[in-house]
């Protein structure tokens, strides 16, 4: 077990086993020094719905965000091998299932790239982001995806 996986342990965290792709695409890909997961969502176990007034809590999503940055780096962990790999987190694009009137996506998706930062350290760990709202009752709560530089 490497370090960032002995870090997931401390945080009584654990890598799920990558998700099988819904569609004609790959969980993740390497070219170059660069890796790019697909876009995933929370465990299958997560509440489904939208965040906001009426609906699921901030924190509810919160954990829903951790839980797919948990997937995402399954999915790299697939494709690099070892998570000690990552040099450096350079891009998380999430998409917030948000009721009408609900404007704290940011907070949301925090529970991602809180959890990198826990991992990577705050100057590996943070990416450049982007906290997207949508509006679909019934799909599940947060989809993102993240990109990193890999060491030599």
């Amino acid at each position: 077990m490497g370090i960032v996986e002995d870090k997931l342990r401390k945080l009584g965290l654990t890598l799920p086993p990558p998700p099988e792709p819904a569609g004609v695409y790959l969980g993740a890909k390497k070219a170059g020094n660069l890796a790019f997961s697909a876009g995933q969502g929370p465990f299958r176990s997560t509440r489904r719905g939208m965040v906001g007034e009426g609906h699921l809590t901030i924190e509810e999503g919160y954990q829903a965000a951790r839980e797919a940055c948990l997937n995402c780096l399954a999915q790299l962990k697939k494709v690099i091998g070892d998570l000690d790999r990552i040099k450096q987190v350079v891009q998380v694009i999430g998409f917030i299932n948000s009721a009408e009137g609900f404007y704290d996506q940011p907070k949301v998706l925090n529970g991602f790239t809180d959890l990198l930062v826990e991992l990577f350290g705050p100057e590996n760990g943070k990416p450049a982001r982007a906290a997207i709202p949508l509006h679909h009752p019934g799909w599940i709560t947060v989809e993102a995806w993240m990109v990193v530089e890999l060491k030599d």
